[in-house]
């Protein structure tokens, strides 16, 4: 039986892949591509649908199947981070409010209805007005593998899922490289918010997103920094917790990079 190489450790510590998908961004209205959840009000919340994951080739010459994805795990936990950034309250933009396989224009895609968390985090709010404003156009999906079939032909499946028949999908159409037949969702991310700066400029120059929300964002960075390591602790003979040296210093280049790109606009 073949395998996949490359295998990552998801959030959840399972071995998975990561991989982009190109969205179609719609606004969500009543009856649209997603539609079904309960308790939100689209009249007042920030929220987009995105269409994703047709059979089409990705740029690693790979076909994901809309059919065969597996929503159960990732609805329990349907966080919408960036760049799979997980215990990060900065990088938690929103949540999906509804996730499922639809067929649209005569073909099944992934479809979520995502709720930006815009009153409470400025990231949030650029991530909103970047998509929304047509700025970004993908989103990065983590998954594990199921069942797929190797463009050969050679089939491989998890030790946990035991082959089974298919709907004829893997027939369709010139043999990619890989075809994905069933695969289980845990993560969707949004692709690098706000350390995109080509973006960044584009979304302030259109007025998609605010230069106060990105100021609001710097603030909350020194904040957050400042609660990392608390002032008492900080002594010549202190031991910092792991990884503290690497989390500030990451979020001093997002700092000085949204300066930047403040300063030219």
């Amino acid at each position: 039986m073949n395998t996949i190489p490359d295998l990552i450790p998801l959030h959840d510590s399972r071995p998975g892949l990561r991989t982009l998908l190109q969205v179609e961004v719609r606004d969500a209205v009543p009856a649209a591509a997603c539609e079904g959840e309960a308790g939100v009000s689209g009249s007042s919340a920030a929220m987009l649908d995105f269409v994703a994951s047709t059979a089409t080739l990705d740029r690693y010459h790979e076909i994901i199947e809309p059919a065969g994805w597996r929503l159960n795990s990732y609805r329990r936990n349907p966080v919408f981070q960036n760049a799979h950034n997980y215990g990060d309250i900065l990088f938690t933009l929103g949540k999906a409010v509804a996730t499922e396989v639809r067929t649209i224009a005569g073909a099944q895609a992934l479809c979520q209805r995502i709720q930006f968390a815009t009153e409470v985090n400025p990231v949030a709010r650029i991530a909103y007005g970047l998509y929304k404003g047509g700025f970004l156009n993908a989103v990065s999906v983590g998954f594990i593998p199921l069942r797929w079939e190797d463009g050969q032909g050679e089939r491989g499946a998890s030790n946990a899922d035991p082959p089974s028949s298919d709907s004829g999908a893997t027939r369709r159409g010139a043999a990619p490289r890989r075809r994905y037949l069933e695969q289980e969702l845990l993560e969707v991310s949004a692709v690098a918010i706000p350390a995109n700066p080509d973006a960044l400029a584009l979304g302030l120059k259109s007025g998609a997103i605010a230069k106060s929300d990105l100021q609001d964002t710097l603030e909350l960075l020194r904040a957050l920094m400042a609660t990392l390591v608390p002032e008492s602790n900080r002594r010549s003979d202190a031991t910092e917790p792991p990884n503290v040296g690497a989390y500030i210093n990451q979020r001093l280049d997002l700092a000085r990079e949204l300066r930047r790109v403040m300063q030219k606009a």
